[in-house]
């Protein structure tokens, strides 16, 4: 999995140390909103694992530390 796999890279931590990834976000509702043709981009932020993970619609995962009093995104 593509948030997975970003997430372990960026702390540097095996896959299988991670929360799972369903307690930070409704996979079925994700995968609904990524998959579904639109004629706008769409993009996703969540937390995860002491991150902030955005997914844009083109597929691209972005990771980055979550940091207080910051409105961004990413």
């Amino acid at each position: 999995m593509p948030i997975a796999e970003a997430v372990s890279d960026a702390l540097e931590t095996p896959i299988e140390e991670l929360p799972p990834l369903s307690h930070a976000i409704d996979l079925d509702a994700l995968d609904a909103v990524m998959t579904h043709k639109r004629s706008t981009d769409v993009t996703v932020t969540f937390s995860y694992a002491g991150l902030r993970v955005l997914i844009h619609s083109s597929n691209t995962v972005y990771v980055r530390p979550l940091s207080r009093g910051n409105n961004n995104p990413l």
